[in-house]
């Protein structure tokens, strides 16, 4: 990636020599930081003039440059980019980084999208024809296990669009990770669990076992009730790679190659995890069903 100011020595300059990058900066946010930090020491400009360039107060600027406070909002990054006079292709790779560092950052979807729209970077209205079918393809499965969780329709759908929008923008380096299923799962997963309460640390999903085939058809809808919220509370606190095998093969009805097809996994990782999820589940429902008989063990 070529960058201003590249080439050649670090022109000189007055003012405060620039501090050195803040520990714990994690490798995604070291990635756009570095180039940055690169260019401006090359450029012979103080963080004065940056100043007067972009409207931003000395004090935000070093602590960009230096990865101090809180994760930089997008607008930020860019116009110090801009004063910097990075050129649109160079520009469009920042901003993919500065995507990937804001997730590494555990900022949620939502920001990340709402940094993104009203840039003047944003993506073409005329998706790359791999794009459009990669959404064709998996939109169901992401709203019936969106729905899942967040259980209205108009939530599970904006939570989808909003994947589809961040991933649009990071879909390059999608593909260039070999596995674009795994890399828009992270994504979609990320997002859907940010926007789901989690009682106890784990994420809700009692009110899935009120939609359920056995509750509909069952002789005895309480005594099904009561099991079904049993086996729920289980099935939520399973590991997140467990919890969504089992919601995808059990709650969305989905075969196990197209569960590892949208996973993004090969279909025996499919196969071994539910094998897995169910001694799991086994084993918390026969202590939950020892702990309500507690005779039981002594007969």
């Amino acid at each position: 990636m070529s960058t201003p100011f590249s080439e050649g020595s670090p022109r000189g300059k007055r003012g405060r020599k620039l501090g050195p990058v803040t520990d714990g900066t994690g490798p995604a946010h070291r990635a756009w930081l570095e180039p940055l930090r690169a260019s401006y020491l090359a450029s012979g400009l103080t963080i004065g003039h940056l100043e007067r360039e972009t409207g931003w107060s000395r004090s935000k600027i070093s602590e960009l440059l230096r990865a101090a406070g809180r994760y930089p909002r997008w607008e930020f990054t860019r116009s110090l980019l801009t004063a910097l006079h990075w050129p649109a292709p160079s520009m469009a790779y920042m901003r993919a980084l500065w995507a990937l560092a804001a997730r590494e950052a555990n900022k949620r979807t939502i920001w990340i999208n709402s940094c993104l729209r009203g840039d003047g970077l944003s993506a073409d209205d005329r998706l790359p024809l791999h794009f459009a079918a990669f959404q064709d393809l998996y939109r169901d499965a992401y709203t019936g296990y969106a729905h899942t969780f967040l259980r209205r329709r108009p939530d599970a759908r904006r939570a989808v669009n909003d994947v589809f929008m961040l991933l649009l923008f990071l879909w390059d380096e999608a593909l260039a990770g070999d596995n674009p299923e795994r890399f828009a799962w992270q994504i979609l997963r990320q997002t859907v669990m940010e926007r789901t309460p989690h009682p106890d640390g784990s994420p809700a999903l009692l009110e899935a076992a009120f939609d359920t085939l056995a509750l509909r058809t069952a002789d005895d809808p309480v005594a099904q009730i009561e099991e079904s919220m049993r086996l729920f509370d289980a099935l939520r606190r399973l590991p997140a790679g467990q919890l969504d095998v089992m919601v995808l093969l059990h709650l969305r009805g989905m075969d196990e190659t197209a569960v590892a097809a949208v996973l993004g996994v090969p279909l025996a990782t499919v196969r071994s995890t539910a094998r897995h999820a169910r001694r799991h589940l086994d084993g918390r429902l026969r202590s939950a069903f020892q702990e309500g008989h507690p005779r039981d063990r002594n007969d």
